[in-house]
């Protein structure tokens, strides 16, 4: 019965505290390099400015194909082609794989 638990307290004596500390150290490098880029504010912020450009030229473009539209008919039709964009970009994603 006790076997089992001497030959784990074997195991965990041979092992090497200085391999064991460098290979922990060397996985939180990686997920220290993650988690910052998950934090990285600056991707975000481009992003957001990407969004808001394209949408300008959306609501531009509107605009000068109709020229008496109200303002609320701008937004409506402006916000409903963003979202036809954004619904063909998740398409278009949605056969990439991520590894």
């Amino acid at each position: 019965m006790f076997d089992n638990l001497k030959k784990s307290v074997e195991k965990l004596n041979k092992i090497n505290p200085k391999s064991l500390l460098t290979g922990f150290v060397q996985s939180q490098r990686v997920h220290s390099k993650d988690y910052h880029e998950l934090l990285n504010v600056d991707t975000e912020l481009e992003f957001i400015a990407d969004n808001r450009r394209l949408e300008a030229m959306v609501s531009a473009e509107i605009k000068a194909d109709f020229p008496d539209i109200s303002e609320s008919s701008l937004e409506l039709l402006t916000d409903a082609t963003m979202h036809l964009i954004r619904k063909k970009q998740l398409q278009a994603t949605d056969d990439i794989v991520f590894k």
